[in-house]
């Protein structure tokens, strides 16, 4: 009997040995599968909660979005006297593609903005982060730099991207832009091509938008003049992505002024705030995305678009507008002026009897002097470089005093230049110059900045502060005077002229408009609609 139970109580330890085994190795199973699935730190894989998290986290930015255009349901004053004040959900902002958002793909120059090509192209992160070549990835550590060079032959043929996990940026440190070595959201792409590297940079459009924003019109302007900017922007960058410009090189759009300058400056809090609040508003006429222009400052007028750009027929949502404030039309009864005319046009930039939303900028009015000697220098390269990108735009006089094309340039000793058409807007769309050997007309706006450009003088702006170096006149709102071997010019404004001046938008909002009134006051005729195949 005594044996019996102590075979029994033999039996039972065995049991609970075995169970125990089995229990410590059920519990190391979990753990492992728990460390590869990332629920300790960096693990090699992403986790289903995170990756849930996630999710989550991007529906609530979009319905944050959306929140700020739609008025909030009421709830009963009951409901608010339980709970007491709400807290205002914060957005966050992460890397992921925002549930909506359309990619873009945004080919990145070198630092100066010149060349789409790199010799080399340095880069690291933040976080840790990979590199794929084709089919194969390796992850690197944060801060490990890694570098491709255009003279390895063998990335040929090769397509290499490259990520940052856990929501950082890729930096690249073989590029400099305003702040240093620019970070970038999304996806790295590098190709190899015969005069060097190609770097792409591809993200969802609003988080693209991020930094187009402070890289085009600074942050420190008023909120409303951002969501004007934000959504000019997006309405542009609409348009460059279906033009197909970049297309042989794997691009929508580049970084430069070719197209809209991108993380010259980065973002932050303002211009997400700006893009956040615009989620998807573009401008639209005769149910088209229309090319939204904006330029820095105006003369007090901005130009018709069809005078701007030299095109066959008007755009009708880019008409010359009249910049008085409200304010000042009231005081002096002023509904505009036919700038066109020589003396009028000299009148209204001496006379500032109107007030307009540009009035008190820097460049709202400028001068330089250019002497005839250095002009000469250069005068017949600048001609060339414009008969070369259009020779409709540059035409020489015959001995039968009629125009034609030619493509030799010898001005000789410049005896004058005349504005021989001045468009309602003030703007100068051609000039003709006198030389001792030959005489050409120059045609559109671009070409005569281009022509007249006070490469090597000072300009001087409206309150004294000069500058330098510039390689077209700040814009083609101007006159000129003739003195004994120099040409005086004495203009307003700066940029091309036509759709927003931001510095106006930004002018309009201080008085107390919103975006949606500063887009109306520029785009004659549009409508704000939010893209449904966003």
């Amino acid at each position: 009997m005594k044996k019996r139970k102590n075979g029994n109580l033999k039996n039972k330890k065995q049991m609970l040995i075995i169970i125990a085994v089995i229990s410590i190795m059920v519990f190391i199973c979990v753990v492992m599968q728990a460390y590869i699935e990332g629920y300790f730190g960096d693990g090699k894989g992403k986790s289903t909660k995170a990756v849930n998290e996630n999710s989550v986290q991007k529906k609530s930015d979009r319905t944050d979005a959306e929140a700020a255009k739609k008025p909030a349901k009421k709830k009963s004053t009951s409901k608010k006297k339980k709970s007491g004040k709400k807290k205002k959900k914060k957005i966050t902002h992460i890397a992921a593609n925002p549930e909506g958002s359309r990619p873009i793909r945004v080919l990145i120059t070198n630092s100066d903005f010149s060349d789409m090509f790199h010799n080399s192209i340095k880069i690291t992160s933040s976080k840790s982060f990979y590199v794929k070549i084709n089919n194969q990835t390796k992850t690197y550590p944060a801060g490990k730099k890694i570098e491709f060079k255009a003279a390895d032959k063998k990335l040929k043929g090769k397509k290499i991207v490259i990520g940052s996990y856990s929501g950082g940026r890729v930096k690249v440190l073989s590029i400099k832009r305003l702040e240093g070595h620019p970070g970038y959201r999304g996806t790295m792409t590098i190709k190899y091509k015969s005069k060097g590297l190609i770097l792409t940079n591809t993200l969802p459009v609003e988080q693209y938008l991020y930094a187009v924003i402070p890289s085009e019109m600074s942050t420190g302007n008023n909120i409303e003049a951002l969501k004007a900017q934000a959504v000019c922007a997006r309405s542009y960058a609409y348009n460059q992505m279906k033009a197909d410009k970049y297309e042989e090189y794997g691009a929508d759009v580049d970084d430069s002024v070719a197209c809209q300058v991108y993380n010259n400056i980065p973002e932050n809090e303002k211009s997400r705030k700006a893009v956040d609040s615009t989620f998807g508003d573009v401008m639209k006429k005769s149910g088209d995305v229309i090319t939204a222009y904006y330029f820095s400052t105006s003369w007090g007028y901005t130009a018709d678009g069809q005078d701007v750009w030299n095109t066959p027929s008007q755009i009708s949502y880019l008409s010359s507008r009249f910049q008085i404030t409200q304010r000042s039309k009231r005081k002096t009864g002023v509904r505009g002026y036919d700038l066109s005319n020589e003396s009028t046009f000299r009148n209204f930039m001496n006379n500032e009897s109107c007030k307009t939303y540009d009035s008190n900028e820097e460049w709202y009015r400028w001068s330089v002097i250019i002497k005839e000697k250095s002009l000469r220098n250069r005068i017949d390269s600048a001609l060339s470089s414009c008969y070369l990108s259009n020779n409709e735009n540059v035409l020489t006089k015959t001995k039968s005093g009629k125009y034609k094309k030619s493509s030799v340039f010898k001005t000789g000793k410049i005896t004058d230049i005349k504005i021989s058409k001045r468009e309602k807007s003030g703007m100068a769309s051609q000039i003709i110059i006198t030389g001792t050997l030959n005489t050409y007309k120059v045609n559109n706006q671009y070409n005569i900045r281009k022509v007249l450009a006070p490469v090597y003088e000072t300009i001087k702006r409206r309150y004294g502060d000069s500058m330098n170096g510039y390689f077209m006149l700040p814009s083609a709102a101007f006159y000129i005077d003739k003195t004994s071997g120099a040409f005086n010019i004495t203009g307003g404004g700066f940029g091309h002229g036509t759709g927003m001046s931001q510095s106006g938008a930004g002018n309009m909002a201080k008085q107390g408009n919103d975006y949606r009134q500063i887009l109306h006051h520029y785009f004659s005729g549009v409508k704000i609609v939010t893209l449904k195949d966003y």
